[in-house]
């Protein structure tokens, strides 16, 4: 995703935009901008007022998420978020919340350059009421998904110099909003380090962390290790326990890689270094995009699940979780109790829906169609499941 945005000439096309919505704040005033909605499930609800309030993170709950990218004409972008929650149990329409991002800010994925299968969940905060994202393309901030405006901005009268910001994610544990320092600038004092802070508590509340202490947060645990990657734009599942993840490429298929003590460069990902994974070498790919680990050495992989020996140096099992077909399948997500996922998948009638599926095999289940909240006639539209809350 391109982090320099350009500020001139958003405001008429942000409002265009939420007219087409029926939602949100205008980028420059501020001003709400009403709205209704359709009644069937995956359509938005047609109560005229409970689904712009109802919690979106209700447990047994998908949420969607959705991201239009306006072209202004001059060069310019702007972005509307949408986000969208579904029962997980019969597709029931559970709540929407629809806002444009004040000018000169984007959110930090899920948007106009992130490719079919990028992580787009840490993004939000737990409760999906914050989305992530830069100002300017360098400063890390928190929106509110509500009013469109940042949380806890800085004093704009304050004589102060910030490192530049290239990533930004939140703690899926914690809520803490993390972010590199310096990756964009690699002559600040501060080049290489990571930082986090209470998005609604602002710069008071930040907490560093020096570029050599980063090892230690990618082997804390699982949730930090994606984390602090996250802020390097680097979207791999780690295992629980923290010190292995997952990445996949088109060229090289699928990789383990562990925490090394030492890193060449800027930036969380220079801490990692390949795993010499038999079954996963170069008479042995499996390409696929690595989505979530069940455990500790059980990854899901797109649709494939893939076992691991408790060293991580051969692949023992790699199983199908669903049927063969030719539809277009987006990532699987974990539900909370982990026996089960859910994923977006479209066929030949270009509809969307979720599906739910079991680890013990069968043809998925359809919970309910998901059909573009707003009119999409440049293909500007990405649309990317979230979470199973």
């Amino acid at each position: 995703m391109g982090r320099r945005i350009a500020k001139a000439g958003l405001a008429a096309g942000a409002a265009l935009l939420l007219a087409a919505c029926g939602g949100g704040n205008d980028p420059v005033t501020g001003a709400g901008t009403g709205g209704g909605g359709g009644g069937e499930a995956g359509q938005g609800d047609g109560d005229g007022g409970a689904a712009k309030t109802a919690s979106l993170a209700q447990p047994g709950s998908l949420t969607v998420a959705f991201c239009q990218t306006l072209e202004d004409g001059t060069g310019g972008k702007g972005y509307q978020v949408i986000l969208r929650s579904f029962a997980a149990k019969d597709g029931a329409f559970v709540g929407e919340r629809a806002t444009t991002m004040p000018a000169g800010t984007e959110p930090i994925t899920g948007c106009d350059g992130d490719g079919p299968s990028y992580r787009v969940n840490s993004a939000f905060n737990k409760d999906l009421t914050l989305v992530a994202g830069l100002v300017d393309g360098d400063r890390a901030a928190a929106f509110d998904l509500a009013t469109g405006r940042e949380v806890a901005p800085p004093d704009p009268d304050s004589f102060t110099k910030r490192p530049d910001n290239g990533g930004a994610a939140f703690h899926p544990v914690t809520d803490r909003l993390w972010y590199d320092m310096g990756r964009l600038d690699t002559s600040s004092a501060d080049a290489g380090a990571v930082a986090s802070r209470d998005p609604k508590g602002g710069l008071k509340t930040e907490e560093k962390t020096p570029d050599e202490k980063i090892p230690g947060l990618l082997e804390k645990d699982g949730a930090t290790a994606e984390t602090v990657l996250a802020t390097d734009d680097i979207h791999a599942p780690a295992v629980p326990a923290g010190g292995v993840v997952a990445t996949g490429n088109t060229t090289y298929g699928v990789r383990l890689s562990k925490v090394r003590p030492d890193g060449d460069g800027i930036g969380a990902g220079v801490y990692l270094t390949d795993i010499k994974t038999q079954g996963l070498d170069e008479d042995n790919r499996e390409f696929c995009e690595p989505a979530f680990w069940r455990n500790a050495t059980t990854l899901v992989c797109d649709f494939k699940q893939l076992t691991f020996s408790a060293d991580y140096t051969k692949l023992l099992k790699t199983e199908d979780l669903v049927p063969e077909n030719d539809r277009i399948n987006g990532q699987p997500v974990l539900s909370a109790d982990g026996k089960s996922f859910a994923f977006l998948s479209k066929g030949e009638d270009g509809r969307r829906g979720l599906f739910r599926g079991d680890f013990n095999g069968g043809a998925p289940v359809k919970i309910t169609s998901v059909d573009p909240p707003v009119a999409d006639p440049e293909d500007n539209l990405r649309t990317a499941l979230i979470r199973w809350n």
